[in-house]
């Protein structure tokens, strides 16, 4: 039934057009006849949902395998850890301690500006310097101003021997009450009867607590080097120090030695920093540990 109210029927017509521009605007298709037609902004909506590019998940995936197989290689490593340090450690909750020397600042520098002027007076071929005399408790001194060292590490000096005791907390590395505990010796010896056949060696050994069966027998580490003195032939009068090693063990396992022997020494004296190296073995005369203090004696120049 049609109106025949003309203000009614515009009206309605009216209506009819803003519900229609409201529909296109909103993003839904627009009916012409019948028939739905595609507006722009349902094609950039269709374009938005395309997915991501090849490149990006090849980065993606190389990363998630990279970072697999680091954490698996750092689980492999705490592994490894924790099987040497429970090897070479024991566990208790009595370590043992050690005697704390306590020195001042102002001692402590004294002492380390007498050896930097022992040192210095010999680079610089400056004659009759006075020996260099170190005590153990002047050593210990050091020690008892390290945080971590303190009480856990103490040097003593016998005749021809230095003894390095050592019960190092674990808990640096995350081991809570377990202990790196031991002794190292250091210990100059003279082999042969005759004056001529006799070799200066270097003994030094390190020995733990830990027993470590499963792993190997004896020491940690152990080391017999012969030490020479000898004139060097390129430039006469000057001092060359030598060092030999004459057998050795690691971890159990001995080192097998060659046929013809390696100065160890000889890739210091090639080094860039061989000359103030090459100054001191010249200048020092003689290195001699006592009870209870080192000493080592000046070259007086003065009368060569």
């Amino acid at each position: 039934m049609m109106t025949e109210d003309p203000q009614l029927l515009q009206k309605l017509i009216d209506d009819d057009e803003i519900e229609d521009i409201e529909l296109q605007t909103g993003g839904y298709p627009a009916v012409v006849k019948g028939r739905p037609i595609k507006t722009p902004s349902s094609k950039k909506k269709s374009n938005s949902r395309k997915g991501y590019p090849c490149w990006c998940k090849c980065i993606g995936f190389t990363m998630l395998t990279f970072s697999f197989f680091v954490i698996l290689a750092m689980a492999y490593g705490y592994k490894v850890l924790t099987e040497v340090v429970e090897e070479l450690t024991i566990e208790t909750d009595t370590p043992r301690k050690f005697p704390v020397v306590t020195m001042s600042e102002r001692k402590l520098d004294a002492v380390a500006n007498r050896v930097e002027d022992f040192f210095e007076n010999i680079i610089d071929g400056k004659a009759d310097t006075p020996d260099l005399e170190l005590s153990q408790d002047e050593i210990n001194g050091f020690i008892g101003h390290s945080d971590y060292l303190r009480g856990n590490l103490m040097y003593t000096l016998h005749q021809d021997q230095i003894v390095e005791e050592f019960s190092l907390p674990m808990d640096v590395l995350g081991f809570d009450g377990r202990y790196f505990a031991g002794y190292s010796l250091d210990t100059l010896k003279s082999e042969g009867e005759d004056g001529y056949d006799k070799k200066n060696i270097v003994e030094m050994k390190m020995m733990t607590e830990a027993k470590h069966e499963d792993w190997f027998d004896g020491p940690l580490m152990f080391m017999q080097l012969q030490y020479l003195v000898t004139k060097n032939k390129e430039d006469k009068g000057q001092k060359m120090f030598e060092l030999f090693l004459e057998k050795g063990s690691f971890f159990g396992s001995w080192v097998t030695p060659v046929e013809e022997r390696h100065n160890i020494m000889e890739d210091i004296y090639n080094s860039a920093d061989s000359e103030d190296f090459g100054k001191v073995v010249n200048g020092i005369e003689l290195v001699s540990i006592q009870e209870g203090k080192l000493i080592i004696k000046a070259r007086n120049l003065s009368s060569n």
